[in-house]
């Protein structure tokens, strides 16, 4: 039922034409925000070497993740070389591509950055289970973004207003956990925003989902789903302008739980965090909504090592 509310209100979307100023002020914004992130971004770059120790038997293996980048120009895909130089002892960027194309009238754009994580074992092998199955994920979900894309500059002609935007980040590299967020932008009638995050647990070398966090067989959906709530209604209860899908007269449209693949990532200071998507848990004027979990929430049920 949701997927279809999303669906129509994009069909709305691209059906009404910009005002200037509007355009103007979404356009200013969404630029402050993203040299901000830009800048932390190229922080954490300089800053961080990818790696994680994997156990094998009695013996610690280490193995790193290498973020390889792409670039292209053009609305096709190409791949651009580039000499750098070796990050640390373990860890290359080399290359990057790009998704970027701009119709002839430049009412509708689109620029897709698009990564590729390399796992690799302490003794240089690829861990090629892992490497595929991160790459493919990210291939699959940029690709549906470009598709769609394309789509609608051929169903309006490329006369829509539409511009698309997607970035990423190393949100998560602690001693344990490895993530890489998409930001993903779609301006039309107003912004809309959207969140991936891909997981890597650097113990066992795997991708995760939210599940993967916790002991197994534990309850983890109950606890944070009724902490959630609880935030929810504190913050409407502090300030009217806030609104969540949350004990309305459209119970079956309220937020009832997460489940084991909700968006999540681990902050700067070790608690987890529960992102939702503009329109999941909220009007879309709440954009993407975030909800720090006390560690003890978790605590008893959640893995050594994922937080603090």
């Amino acid at each position: 039922m949701k997927d279809e509310k999303l669906k129509k209100m994009e069909q709305e979307y691209k059906e009404i034409p910009i005002p200037e100023e509007l355009l103007r002020r979404v356009e200013e914004g969404i630029q402050k925000g993203k040299e901000d992130r830009e800048e932390v971004v190229r922080m954490k770059k300089r800053s961080k070497v990818i790696s994680f120790v994997k156990a094998a038997g009695g013996a610690v293996v280490a193995a790193m993740l290498a973020i390889t980048i792409m670039a292209n120009s053009g609305a096709s895909i190409a791949n651009a070389m580039m000499k750098i130089p070796v990050i640390g002892a373990i860890a290359e960027v080399v290359t990057f591509r790009e998704y970027k194309n701009t119709t002839e009238d430049s009412n509708m754009s689109a620029d897709v950055k698009i990564p590729e994580v390399s796992v690799t074992n302490e003794d240089g092998t690829v861990n090629q289970e892992t490497t595929e199955q991160i790459n493919k994920t990210i291939e699959d979900y940029t690709n549906e973004i470009i598709a769609q894309y394309e789509a609608d500059v051929a169903a309006y002609g490329g006369e829509a207003h539409e511009r698309v935007e997607l970035d990423y980040e190393i949100i998560t590299d602690s001693d344990r956990l490895f993530s890489i967020r998409f930001n993903q932008l779609t301006i039309m009638a107003s912004g809309a925003e959207s969140v991936r995050i891909y997981h890597i647990d650097k113990q066992t070398g795997k991708m995760i989902n939210l599940k993967g966090l916790f002991k197994e067989d534990a309850d983890f959906i109950t606890p944070i789903s009724d902490n959630i709530k609880k935030q929810m209604k504190e913050q409407m209860a502090a300030d009217e302008s806030k609104m969540y899908f949350l004990d309305s007269d459209m119970p079956e449209t309220d937020f009832q739980s997460i489940s084991e693949d909700t968006t999540f990532y681990v902050n700067d200071d070790g608690k987890l965090v529960i992102v939702f998507d503009e329109y999941e848990v909220a009007p879309g004027y709440m954009g993407t909504v975030e909800f720090v979990i006390p560690t003890e929430v978790i605590e008893g049920i959640v893995q050594d090592g994922f937080v603090s």
